[in-house]
């Protein structure tokens, strides 16, 4: 990237900037659940691995594009110029499931060709994607699942991580396996440790799961974003395991209220 280039970008991106704060871009749906798959039930890509530039206009993201295509480093222009704040990753936006980008950047991943550049327009402005890899995979797993594959013995080299609250697993708990407990209300102390690798093994499956299913389902997908390659929820937490697979376990009613329980998950 030549000097007078890369001033250019980065002006052009510096005066962007300072557009409202609601541009910042995390491409997520509000209010919108990913859409989620058993083992069974996976037949079609669901899961792709991209990393994005994003900017305001389309003349800027073709120049961009030209610039990379003629060898120029993807992550060093989205580390200095994308609005998105996946820069500070070089815009790498790790694995990510259907139903959970916006509308217009996941039809373009996934009827995109792993290894391609791709040119689309969001409500949050001009992307030029990179997409690394895209996959079939599940991103549930069923209580009847889980119960079958504790008994069998299958679960050498699995991670099994609870994010309720110390109280909760007094009231019940699935036995069989070593669950990490990593409650979900107290991100702000392991959330950094397992981008960084510190607490779990990003390479090893990983099974999470909390309540009723929601808390898991927001965990794991912030897994899959920080570098994770097999992560599953627990589909219906451990109250759908008490009801479906194992009801010695017992039942519990969540009483707590607010960022704790993550919309009684």
């Amino acid at each position: 990237l030549s000097p007078t280039m890369l001033a250019a970008l980065v002006l052009s991106a510096a005066a962007a900037l300072v557009s409202p704060a609601g541009r910042s871009s995390r491409l997520l749906r509000p209010g919108v659940n990913p859409v989620t798959m058993t083992a069974v039930e996976t037949d079609q890509y669901n899961q792709a691995r991209a990393a994005h530039i994003l900017v305001d206009t389309e003349e800027l993201i073709d120049t961009i594009r030209e610039q990379v295509e003629a060898g120029v480093s993807f992550t060093e222009v989205a580390s200095t110029v994308s609005l998105c704040t996946s820069r500070s990753r070089g815009g790498e936006l790790g694995w990510f499931s259907a139903g959970m980008m916006t509308p217009d950047f996941e039809l373009a991943c996934f009827e995109g060709e792993p290894g391609s550049l791709i040119k689309v327009q969001t409500n949050f402005g001009w992307h030029l994607i990179r997409l690394d890899d895209k996959r079939c995979a599940p991103t549930d797993i069923t209580p009847a699942e889980l119960k079958a594959r504790i008994d069998a013995g299958d679960t050498d080299g699995v991670q099994f991580v609870d994010v309720r609250n110390p109280a909760e697993l007094e009231l019940a708990s699935i036995p069989g396996v070593d669950w990490i407990n990593m409650p979900f209300n107290e991100y702000s102390e392991w959330g950094e440790p397992v981008v960084e690798g510190k607490l779990l093994d990003k390479e090893k499956e990983t099974i999470v799961a909390c309540h009723h299913g929601m808390r898991s389902k927001r965990t794991s997908q912030f897994f899959l974003q920080n570098g994770f390659s097999r992560v599953m929820s627990l589909k219906g937490g451990v109250d759908a395991y008490a009801i479906e697979a194992d009801p010695s376990i017992g039942q519990y009613q969540n009483e707590m209220k607010g960022d704790e329980c993550g919309t009684c998950g």
